[in-house]
């Protein structure tokens, strides 16, 4: 655990802006789901542990944990209400170990912080992207069937109501229009980008070729544009998401594994190698580079101040000031802390 002054450190600033930005909310009529005090809370997987966990962020405690079964639960999202969760079971630590992998999503009731229900996949496995779209319909891409599933009614389903081939080989990570009918798959091993069209199973899967190994990917706040990382070539690359064509490509400080678009353009690239973030503004121009203590693995924004988390390797997640472009202190968190969600206070 963080010193208590690293905690102090850390969080000083936090408690104010969660008063804040819950005053806000409750303006605008948005209701708490299931958060401790008045409180933003960080809703963090933590791979290691088999959990998901609730982080007060004006004091740093964890407030809840809900154990999930089975091997590394990774991704998951939060629908629009804050009401439930949806974690996919990859069942493998890291895309480079070997196995079947997880063959199931969690549905987790996050008012009551307990496991809701479980959905069978099988024989859908290694199951590890997952996105919803503006209506709360499910997207999980199958890493190892190279197939998105889709699920219209999440909350009460028992399977799967579609698949589609990724026509690409060991989709990680993929992006999704806001209105369910476009994911762009970024596939590790056939070092493509491919459009699907989950409403369309007719239509073929449109096909790119990026760079080397690309996982971390984003969309332009307008979708006309998509953000590319390509971990083992060091770059950057812009698809146009229309014609699929490349637009694009910048040199990255090597190694990024994740992406993160702001509503304004800007991007987060998580450097794993070099133990750094690098802050873009919208035309690819580095703004800042902000050392981190170790490897970044998954990032997140506060929905409406300029915060960002970095879950870290070793068992931390560092706040980051994105105006001050520095790391505000550190939270101590369970094993493997990974994918984050801002649950508003």
């Amino acid at each position: 655990m963080p010193s208590a002054i690293d905690r102090r450190t850390c969080l000083s600033g936090l408690a104010a802006l969660a008063l804040a930005t819950g005053h806000a909310r409750a303006q605008t009529g948005q209701t708490q789901t299931g958060q401790a005090g008045r409180s933003d809370t960080l809703l963090v997987m933590e791979k290691g542990d088999h959990a998901l966990s609730f982080y007060e962020l004006a004091s740093g405690r964890r407030t809840g944990r809900v154990e999930l079964p089975g091997e590394y639960p990774h991704e998951f999202v939060v629908d629009r209400a804050g009401a439930r969760a949806y974690a996919a079971l990859y069942g493998a630590k890291s895309s480079t170990t070997p196995g079947p992998g997880g063959d199931a999503v969690y549905v987790v009731d996050l008012a009551a912080r307990r496991l809701a229900r479980t959905i069978a996949c099988g024989p859908f496995r290694r199951l590890h992207g997952v996105r919803l779209d503006a209506k709360d319909r499910l997207f999980v891409l199958s890493e190892d069937r190279d197939v998105l599933l889709g699920f219209d009614a999440p909350e009460r389903a028992e399977r799967p109501d579609r698949a589609v081939a990724t026509g690409g080989i060991k989709g990680h990570l993929f992006s999704l229009s806001r209105d369910g009918e476009t994911a762009y798959v970024a596939n590790i091993l056939s070092n493509t980008v491919s459009r699907v069209r989950p409403f369309a199973p007719a239509e073929a899967p449109r096909i790119a070729a990026t760079g080397l190994w690309p996982e971390g990917n984003a969309l332009s706040p307008d979708e006309a544009t998509l953000y590319v990382a390509n971990r083992r070539s060091a770059t950057l690359t812009t698809l146009a998401t229309e014609a699929m064509t490349v637009t694009r490509t910048v040199p990255t400080r090597g190694d990024v594994v994740r992406v993160d678009c702001g509503p304004e353009g800007d991007l987060i690239l998580a450097n794993y190698a070099e133990k750094s973030l690098s802050l873009l503004d919208p035309a690819l121009k580095e703004m800042a580079a902000v050392p981190l203590e170790a490897a970044p693995v998954a990032l997140a924004r506060h929905p409406s101040s300029p915060l960002a988390f970095a879950a870290l390797d070793d068992d931390r997640i560092a706040v980051v000031d994105l105006e001050g472009r520095r790391v505000q202190g550190h939270l101590a968190t369970g094993r493997e802390p990974d994918v984050m969600v801002v649950l508003p206070g």
